[in-house]
């Protein structure tokens, strides 16, 4: 807007300007044909919906997993929806529009899988021993066990008794980690669902889409896939998939589904619901992984990969802890094993062997410890933390070197920060990520079995001398970070999508939950078989009447001639 300032003439708003008749009808007339493209664009959906009601249902415990819920749902309150999240861990931020209802006391999920696996006495280290069937049904029976634990809270029944028409949300939004039955909410109460893969424990994000994109069930294994691939490899890895498929289906489904008909008895068809029918209504699946982390692989439209969705701008850090790194001249190793262990249930040996190799470095170090008052008698140069986010102490300039479990999300963190990683990974699922990193050249593998003092000065000293690691890690987080949307503003927009959209109907497909027998064609198959069959059956039977008459013929000739 142009404002002059006329001379001879009274001022109209300012005594120090004056604006003339002929400029002030021309602001009136953009202001007109302004509210009338925005009322056309509100009448058309044009916009962003605002001020939605969204409900969160976070089941699983463990607070990584948390780590990925926390930052969503802190942003879809700051966009102004009202949010309100069931879970066993808090937000630590107020927002007005935001409600949050703790479940108490935290489900022992890691206590429990011990328990169900029998290797209370060797922890961890135990576990890791078990074989991956075994593992497999203990987890799914934990899995159902938390959602059961989590469904029973008086808060949670109170919701689930609501009258339909008394269910006022527009959205769900649950983590899918063995907690398929949480899908029934949205089923029963007709809302659009949201599905969250914060992980890939024990290979879970595989088994799930395994289940929801039928070409995923392929004889090609897509991470280790070789063009000369034979007949039997192929064959070995689509009976290992078909295999994983229907075991999941029997221990994972059985169970959710036992827990479905338990805490939802009171809705109508519920005998009848299985989570087939319940993964075919998700609006939207999101993965938090992302190139070239995840293998590119087919997908549904509406799984949508947005892999480092927990990762915000870095917070300014505690005064002391800041002051700490600060003064670390020689740099900062960061340490975190884990949240499913204990710092105090680690092996003495292993703990002597960490105090020992740290203590003699000039590096500082910064150990994430959640019994961090277990811990005494440490080396000067070390500081124990509980409280202050990871990815906020890896984005300190100081930090470079990340001593790890080989969690994907801590992968993910040290990746955005560019701080090179070393690897100690216990399960399957770490040793298969920090595989992948080795690959990718961002970090160094060490075997948890033979963890020396030698073998982890190395490592430190590899990272850190070695200029290649600081250089493709930045690489690699480029291409993490090279897409049209950051992770969080992906899951926003598609949020925002499904409730533009009629929950996203347009995105679902029909297939989703189809039997192996169909999907691989086997009853085709069988049909085809059988008229194959049938018609060299019939070839055979009329060659072997046509042969019957030739030799009676013969045998008629021969009489013929002696008669």
């Amino acid at each position: 807007m142009v404002i002059s300032r006329i001379r001879d003439r009274e001022p109209l708003i300012c005594p120090n300007y004056e604006i003339t008749t002929k400029i002030f009808i021309k602001m009136i007339f953009r202001v007109f044909f302004l509210s009338i493209i925005i009322l056309y664009s509100v009448s058309w959906n044009l916009v962003v919906i605002d001020g939605a009601k969204i409900l969160g249902l976070f089941a699983h415990p463990s607070e990584s997993h948390f780590a990925v819920m926390r930052s969503l749902m802190m942003e879809l309150a700051k966009r102004e929806h009202n949010v309100t999240v069931y879970s066993s861990h808090r937000l630590n931020e107020r927002v007005e529009n935001l409600r949050e209802i703790i479940v108490e006391p935290e489900f022992p999920f890691w206590k429990q899988l011990l328990e169900v696996t029998g290797s209370q006495a060797g922890g961890l280290l135990k576990a890791r021993e078990l074989t991956e069937w075994t593992m497999q049904k203990s987890l799914a029976h934990t899995g159902a066990t938390a959602v059961n634990y989590f469904l029973s809270n008086a808060s949670l029944k109170k919701l689930l008794n609501l009258p339909i028409n008394e269910f006022d949300y527009d959205l769900i939004i649950v983590d899918l980690f063995y907690t398929e039955a949480l899908l029934a909410v949205g089923h029963f109460y007709g809302k659009p669902t949201i599905g969250l893969l914060s992980t890939n424990f024990e290979n879970y994000m595989d088994r799930v889409l395994e289940q929801m994109v039928p070409t995923t069930c392929s004889p090609i294994c897509y991470e280790n896939y070789q063009p000369d691939a034979g007949f039997w490899k192929r064959l070995g890895v689509i009976r290992n998939c078909l295999s994983r498929r229907n075991q999941f289906t029997k221990d994972n489904w059985g169970a959710q589904e036992s827990v479905i008909r338990k805490h939802f008895a009171h809705f109508k068809g519920v005998s009848d619901l299985n989570i087939a029918t319940l993964q075919t209504e998700l609006s939207v699946l999101l993965l938090n992984s992302h190139v070239p982390l995840l293998t590119p692989r087919p997908l549904l439209l509406n799984t949508i990969t947005a892999g480092g969705m927990h990762i915000r701008p870095p917070r300014q850090l505690p005064w002391l802890l800041r002051r700490f790194l600060d003064e670390s001249r020689a740099g900062v190793v960061y340490m975190n094993l884990g949240n499913e262990q204990l710092c105090a249930d680690i092996p003495t040996h292993i703990m002597q062997l960490l105090l020992n190799s740290l203590g003699k470095r000039k590096e500082r170090v910064v150990w994430t410890c959640h019994d961090h008052s277990a811990l005494k008698d440490l080396p000067a140069n070390i500081m124990v933390q509980h409280a202050v986010a990871q990815a906020d102490i890896l984005a300190h300039p100081h930090v470079n070197a990340f001593l790890m479990n080989g969690d994907l999300l801590s992968m993910q963190e040290g990746i955005m920060r560019h701080v090179p990683m070393i690897g100690v990974p216990i399960f399957r699922n770490e040793v298969r990520n920090m595989e992948l990193a080795v690959r990718l050249g961002v970090g160094v593998h060490l075997n948890y079995d033979n963890l020396t003092e030698t073998s982890l000065s190395w490592a430190l000293q590899t990272i850190k001398e070695d200029s290649k690691y600081q250089l493709t890690i930045r690489q690699v987080a480029t291409t993490f970070r090279d897409r049209p949307l950051g992770a969080v503003e992906t899951c926003m927009y598609w949020m925002d999508y499904v409730l533009r959209h009629q929950g996203g109907a347009d995105l679902k497909t029909l297939g989703v939950g189809i039997p192996s027998s169909q999907l691989h064609l086997f009853d085709l198959f069988i049909y085809y078989f059988a008229i194959a069959l049938l018609s060299i059956s019939v070839l055979a039977a009329a060659f072997y009447g046509i042969m019957i008459l030739m030799r009676k013929r013969e045998i008629g000739k021969m009489y013929s001639k002696l008669s």
